[in-house]
This record gives C-alpha cells, structure tokens and sequence, in this order.
C-alpha cells in the first residue's frame, strides 16, 4: 500500500514538472531547429522547412498544459482573443494598402504575425512555468544549447561545408540563415552562462565563452558579433564590480583585473590579427562611390534601386497603381534627407528607418497608425531589418503593445525592482537586465532579433530567469519579515 502512494506521489511529480522538462528539451532543440530549417531550404530551395512544423509542437502542448490546469482560464482565452482580433484586422488593412511597390503579399506577412505571436507565446509559458522553479535546470539547459551551437559551427568549418556570412564570401556562420541572428542568440546567451554559479559546470563554461569569443570577434563578420561580445564581457565586469559593492563585500581584484585583460587581449588580437568584421566594413567603404547619381554627378546616397525608381517618379513613369501617392512622396523625401545628411548609400537600416518614418507620416491614416502599414508592404531594400521602429511603424501601436510591450514591461519592472531592492541584488541580477537591454539595442542596430525563434526564445529565457530571481528575492524578504512572528509565538 505505502510502495503504490509512492508510485502515485512519483507519477504526480513527473507530471507536475513535465512543462518544465518540455521547456529545458525546447531550448537544447533550438540550434537543432535552425540547422535543419537552413539544410532542408537550401537543398530544396523552399520557405518551408521539417522545423516550420515541428517547432512550434513543445511550446503548444506546454501552453495547453497551462491552460487545462489554470484556474484563470477566462483570462488567458481573452488574450488569446485580443491577439487573434489584431491579427486579423492588421492583415485585412494590410490588404487595402497593398500596392505593387510591395515586396509581398498577405501570406507572407501572416507568416510575420504568426512568428511574433509565437515569440510572445514562448515568453509567457516560460516565465509561468519557472517563475519559482529551480532555474539551474534552465541555465544548464543553455549551456547544452550553445555546446551544439559551437559544436556544428565547428564541425561545418573543419568540413569546408560552412555557408558565408555575406554575398561576397566574407565571414562564416556554420550551417545557420542569418549572421546576424546567430551572432545574436551567442552573444545573449554569454549573460546567462557567465550568471551560472554553478561550479561543476565552470570549465565547460570557460571554454564555451573563448571559443565564442574567437567565432563572435574574427571569424562571423558581424559588427553584433564583434561588439556585442566585448558588451558581454564588459557587463560582466560591470556586474561583478556593482555586485559586490551592494552586498559591501571585498572586491575580487584579481577577478576583476582578469576581466579587463580579456577585454584589452580581445581589442588588441582584433586590431593585430585582423578581423572578418574589419574586413567587411573596409569592403562596403571601397564599393560606395560605385553608386552615381547622374543628376548631381556625385556618389548617390540612397541604393542603386532606390535611385532609379526615384528618376522614373521625376519622369512621370510610375504609375499610382504600382506605387500610391505617399509612398512617392517618401521617397522623394528620402532622397532628400539622404542627400542632406550625407547618409551612406549602404547603409541600408538608416534608409529604411527614414522612409518608414516618413510613409506613416504622409499616409496619415489613424488606423494604419493603430493597426499598422504592413512589414511585407514596403519595397525590398525597404523593409525593416530593425525589430522594434518595424513593431511601432509597420504593426502599429496596438502591435507595438501587443508584441514588444511585454518585453519591455519586464525590463522597465526589472530596473525598478532593482533599484527599490537594491540591497537585496546581485551579479546575476544585473547580468539579466544589462543582457534584456543589449537585446533592444541589437534589434534597433543591427535587426532581425525577435523575428528569429531561437533568438526570441533566449530572450525569453532572460526574462524568465530575470522574473525568476525577483521571485526569490520576494520569497527571501517574505521569510524574513515572518521570522520575528515566529519568535514572538514562540515565547
């Protein structure tokens, strides 16, 4: 009889925590999911790939979990309905503002609305699941995780079998879509090994962050890379030294003085050896005066593209069908501000950011405003690399709510619990919120960071770790403040 109550106990242990372990098995997935996804596309040459239909299985059933034990069943349903409703109203505007100067059409912004519904899904059960659950599981998790990351980007070198980082041949990036996303989710997931204490796992951890830092600095070419590593690092130094400071203990000198070396050896090894990052930007320096406009004979400082549609609206060739008046009018704008302000005709980012800028201002629609102009309805060198000016422009300020308000919810929360607990905070604490920051600045410099599942999910991982430790900080101060009653009753 007391071995089937225990059984029974087991059993409801194992069920208690199978969200949990959906989650640390999800995580670990992660580069797995993006290896499969780049071989399946670019053997077969198609949008769709094994790991569009498998990965959204484990959050799914962990969300489903939630909800069949959830006493808030009412509460969930109705944001489930707010994110369906906006949907569908974003996608049925997205449709009358459609023109032929769109570079795609409403399955393919679907796809858009979907992926960031998706990322907000992944955020929420993270953080409902290991709010106060033992978070080693899902530091550990991320350690396993960037092992396969390091392991394949390896293994794709050693092979000659590495896909480049950009068109023309310049840096590597392993069996991976995107550079910029996978320099991305390595460099946010240094703030979550370098806030792991736990000692077992101290080399591993220590081997990982050099290798990364030899991947992230020289061999991808990526300016997230590059410098988002040396951040990394920076913070952490930062982290300890505050860290220590509030909890009025001796400051590791030793420790800290290790930290500035590896900064300054990274510095000095880029600068000495030579970087694929260096070599990039040294790259699109000698190809700028390749772009001439013809009306001032000068270096144009919009794209070639751009340029030439631009001349064809002066010559009355576009017709309103293909591009609307607005959509005219900020390119024409564009040009200007581009040629005032001497922007280079490279840098794409800032040309999106000012067309973008400019269309919502000249369409002066308040439900486009509201609902968004569309992501998918801008011309191909125009659509928003950059994530969060691309939530509040093309998504509007509902999307903006809806898909970036949580995040920035958590980090604004996070700083205010930090600064009102301060005593009470650590070098863990503030690696969280400085590595949530460093993601907000990658998605406005560089873009394409919530987009990207695997990056997405760390990020959510972050919050959840960071919304984790406040828990704990309550629960700590709670047990404190019970003590004394606890005495008092006791005599």
């Amino acid at each position: 009889m007391e071995k089937l109550e225990q059984a029974k106990t087991k059993k409801k242990i194992n069920l208690e925590n199978l969200s949990e372990n959906l989650l640390v098995i999800f995580l670990i997935l992660c580069p797995i999911f993006d290896i499969v996804s780049f071989v399946f596309r670019n053997t077969f040459n198609t949008s769709i790939s094994p790991s569009t239909i498998l990965r959204p299985i484990i959050p799914l059933i962990v969300l489903l979990d939630i909800f069949v034990k959830s006493k808030k069943k009412l509460r969930i349903f109705l944001v489930v309905l707010a994110y369906g409703i906006y949907a569908l109203i974003h996608l049925l505007l997205f449709n009358t503002a459609n023109t032929g100067f769109s570079y795609s059409n409403v399955v393919h912004e679907m796809q858009y609305v979907m992926n960031y519904t998706f990322m907000i899904i992944i955020l929420f059960i993270y953080i409902y699941v290991f709010k106060d659950k033992d978070k080693s599981k899902l530091q550990r998790a991320a350690i396993s995780s960037v092992s396969i990351y390091i392991a394949s980007i390896i293994l794709s070198i050693i092979t000659n079998t590495s896909s480049t980082t950009y068109i023309e041949g310049t840096g590597l990036k392993g069996w991976f879509e995107s550079g910029n996303s996978i320099s991305a989710v390595l460099t946010l997931s240094i703030f979550v090994l370098l806030s792991t204490n736990d000692k077992n796992y101290r080399k591993i951890i220590i081997g990982e962050i050099i290798i990364l830092g030899i991947f992230l600095c020289m061999v991808i070419g990526t300016r997230v890379g590059l410098f988002g590593f040396i951040v990394a690092l920076v913070s952490f130094v930062f982290a300890e030294i505050v860290g220590k400071l509030i909890s009025n203990d001796k400051i590791n000198k030793k420790f800290v003085a290790s930290g500035i070396i590896a900064i300054l050896a990274v510095v000095l090894i880029v600068a000495v050896v030579g970087s694929n990052t260096l070599e990039r930007r040294k790259h699109l320096k000698e190809i700028e005066g390749d772009i001439v406009d013809t009306s001032t004979n000068s270096e144009a400082h919009i794209t070639g593209s751009l340029l030439e549609i631009k001349q064809k609206i002066d010559n009355g060739q576009i017709e309103d069908t293909y591009m609307n008046k607005a959509q005219k009018k900020s390119l024409l704008e564009l040009y200007d501000i581009a040629n005032k302000w001497d922007i280079s005709n490279n840098d794409q980012r800032i040309q999106q950011l000012i067309y973008n800028a400019l269309l919502v201002k000249n369409q002066a629609n308040p439900l486009l405003i509201i609902f968004g102009n569309g992501y998918m309805n801008q011309y191909r060198e125009l659509v928003m690399e950059m994530d969060i000016p691309a939530f509040l422009f093309n998504f509007g300020i509902i999307g903006f709510l809806l898909y970036f308000g949580p995040f920035l919810a958590i980090f604004i929360y996070g700083i205010y619990f930090g600064i009102r607990k301060i005593r009470h905070i650590d070098r863990e604490y503030i690696m969280y919120v400085l590595g949530i920051g460093l993601a907000f600045a990658i998605s406005v410099f560089s873009g394409y960071v919530f987009f990207n599942m695997s990056t997405s999910t760390m990020i959510a991982v972050i919050c959840a770790l960071l919304i984790n430790k406040i828990f704990s900080i309550k629960q700590e101060l709670a047990d404190v403040k019970k003590k004394p009653d606890k005495i008092q009753k006791n005599v």
